[in-house]
């Protein structure tokens, strides 16, 4: 399925368009039918179609059936940076319709969209395909120990960033399947890679970064135990593994420190 063909669905743009401004709520059949002033048989068709894509998920209470974006498909934090680039603008239009969701796309933004439909074809080329991780979304574990220090990987091979930036050192994690939760996803990694079993605590941040080809969360962890319960399963990919000073951090980095990780590190 193309990009080109979810947008030319006005009724799906609208979908998204609203549930993307309402990302923490959910909305029954009926409920949507009157708030979008669609006919209820073409939202209940969008929606499953949405949800076979994995952007949402249903939960029936009673004799309703609500729906809600799935935060944690790994497609979701794609499709909401890319949709939080563009300039949406709110626009009442009571006198028509009564409709106070209803939201258009600048003349000028449609640049922009053109060049992020690119990006979007990917992630739904990925689906189509029963691909079993999604190559360009990463999870990230911010692990500190009692000691305060932070665990970091170098990789044995150098990815090449935007000008003359390269990935060497990083915090562990890695891509995430298409059947598993963040959460799930960044210790199932950083158990992989260093040996040690982990526990998310929360989700930092996440953005596209400004150097790699990639989305990524960040999740603050904490050990299980405080030692390796197992060898690591990626030499081939890593090449030493080290815990660190938080303020060692910035020495060793190549690339940009995400802001809120480096708030969180106590960095500025």
């Amino acid at each position: 399925m193309k990009l080109i063909g979810l947008l030319k669905s006005k009724t799906r743009e609208k979908i998204l368009r609203f549930f993307f401004s309402n990302t923490e709520k959910r909305y029954y059949l009926r409920e949507l039918e009157k708030i979008l002033s669609l006919p209820v048989g073409n939202i209940r068709r969008e929606l499953i179609s949405s949800e076979k894509l994995g952007l949402f998920k249903r939960e029936k209470v009673g004799n309703l059936v609500y729906y809600y974006l799935n935060k944690d498909s790994p497609f979701f934090g794609v499709f909401e940076n890319i949709i939080s680039k563009i300039q949406i603008t709110r626009k009442k239009d009571i006198k028509q319709n009564g409709d106070k969701n209803l939201f258009v796309i600048k003349k000028d933004d449609l640049d922009l969209l053109s060049s992020k439909i690119s990006e979007l074809e990917n992630i739904l080329e990925t689906l189509s395909q029963k691909k079993f991780e999604v190559e360009d979304f990463l999870n990230l574990g911010v692990v500190i120990n009692n000691s305060g220090k932070v665990l970091l990987i170098r990789r044995v091979k150098f990815e090449k960033g935007k000008g003359k930036s390269y990935l060497s050192w990083a915090f562990p994690g890695g891509k995430q399947h298409l059947n598993e939760r963040r959460s799930e996803c960044v210790t199932r990694e950083i158990l992989a890679e260093t040996g040690y079993k982990v526990e998310s605590i929360r989700e930092i941040s996440s953005r596209a970064h400004p150097q790699l080809p990639v989305f990524i969360v960040y999740h603050l962890c904490k050990l299980v135990l405080p030692k390796p319960i197992e060898k690591p399963k990626e030499p081939h990919e890593i090449a030493e593994i080290r815990w660190v000073k938080p303020k060692e951090i910035k020495k060793l980095f190549t690339t940009d420190l995400d802001p809120q990780v480096s708030r969180e590190l106590g960095l500025g």
